[in-house]
């Protein structure tokens, strides 16, 4: 027989459409009434739907329905715990593989998504919400993350909010944002592209919102980098508002502001968390140097930074007081400390100078101090246990 001479032939053929056909033809037998085995009831609303279906994308309904719950044999089950519309849109879900989406419904479905264990819906309110990301929504949207635990989306809700923390902060949800979540942003380095008098700002408002927050201003305002603004702003628009005279601690974040302008020689003993430049990324930054040939003795003066790692576009800062090479180059508490070195290049080591020079990032500006006792080049500048 054809099967004797061919008993070692054997084939495996799929049908790539069955799947889409298997789930049409079940949304046909939903919307004809057909089969249907179960009602779910939420709010007096009624839901007629096929038990297997449910279980089959549901780790909740499965185990409702298989797992010696009451619920299996009942014909009627009232659920508690979600929403009607958010309930819709999961059923509707699992007999299409498709949802609708918009932000007046999107609470209720990922609410539904999430206590009904139906990943894919958490998974596609996840996309939509990060596709939905704005300066007045993304406030809400980081609510949410918080709310279902949803690690992915906050961590995007939280980039988007460094990006755009100023403009974030006009809104009417940043006034009713939790003291820990501001707390959060106000202590990051990655709001490198705010000034420390605008974040100033920003935190008065919100504890002039509720007269309640006024006890918690050293808590906000310790996160401000008082030390780093201009004089004028302290002067003009910090130490005019009366919660930084009359708490005692913000009185002594002021008071650490002008210490620390006023004696630029000793800033490097006054270090603190608000002295920190606000970055999150190592910058290269070159000082000086020389062509190096016979013909050009020439120094340079200028200074440029690369300020990410991995870029290739180099800036421009404040030049050196005096063209510098082979000078030594250390850094300590994020002051750049420039010593000894060439101002005319020569072979020999002709031309070495004692001069010192510290330079300050956060203010582009060089300070001049303490000369060294001997003119040096080409020597070992370090720095040992902060000192």
């Amino acid at each position: 027989s054809m099967a004797d001479k061919n008993s070692t032939l054997k084939c495996t053929f799929s049908a790539p459409g069955h799947s889409t056909t298997l789930l049409q033809g079940l949304a046909s037998l939903r919307a004809q009434a057909q089969l249907l085995d179960v009602i779910l009831t939420i709010n007096n609303e009624v839901f007629q739907v096929h038990k297997v279906v449910l279980a089959a994308c549901s780790d909740y309904f499965r185990a409702m329905f298989t797992g010696g719950m009451r619920e299996a044999s009942q014909d009627v089950i009232e659920l508690k715990g979600v929403s009607a519309k958010g309930l819709k849109h999961i059923i509707d879900f699992a007999y299409s593989a498709e949802v609708t989406l918009d932000l007046d419904c999107i609470q209720d479905v990922l609410g539904a998504a999430v206590f009904l264990q139906m990943v894919p819906v958490v998974e596609l309110c996840e996309e939509f919400l990060k596709s939905a990301m704005s300066v007045e929504t993304c406030l809400n949207i980081g609510q949410m993350a918080t709310t279902f635990s949803l690690a992915s989306l906050k961590e995007s809700v939280d980039a988007f909010t460094f990006r755009h923390f100023l403009q974030i902060s006009e809104e009417e949800d940043f006034l009713h944002l939790p003291l820990e979540r501001l707390v959060f942003f106000l202590q990051s380095n990655k709001l490198k592209s705010c000034s420390e008098i605008e974040l100033f700002r920003a935190a008065v408002r919100w504890l002039q919102f509720d007269p309640a927050r006024r006890a918690s201003a050293s808590r906000v305002l310790c996160h401000i980098r008082f030390p780093l603004m201009k004089s004028s702003e302290l002067v003009d628009s910090v130490q005019t508002l009366d919660i930084m005279v009359e708490d005692v601690l913000c009185r002594q974040y002021l008071l650490e502001a002008f210490n620390y302008q006023i004696l630029p020689f000793r800033q490097h003993e006054m270090q603190s968390p608000r002295t920190a430049i606000r970055s999150d990324v190592l910058s290269l930054v070159t000082f000086g140097g020389t062509p190096y040939t016979d013909n050009d003795r020439t120094v340079s003066s200028k200074v440029f930074c690369l300020p990410d790692a991995g870029g290739r576009q180099f800036r421009e800062l404040t030049a050196m007081e005096v063209g510098s090479s082979h000078s030594c180059v250390a850094v300590l508490d994020n002051f750049v400390y420039l010593v000894g070195g060439q101002q005319l290049q020569y072979r020999s080591g002709e031309g070495a100078v004692d001069v010192c020079y510290r330079y300050d990032p956060h203010l582009n500006q060089w300070l001049r101090i303490q000369a060294m006792q001997e003119s040096r080049i080409q020597f070992q500048l370090n720095v040992l246990r902060g000192m």
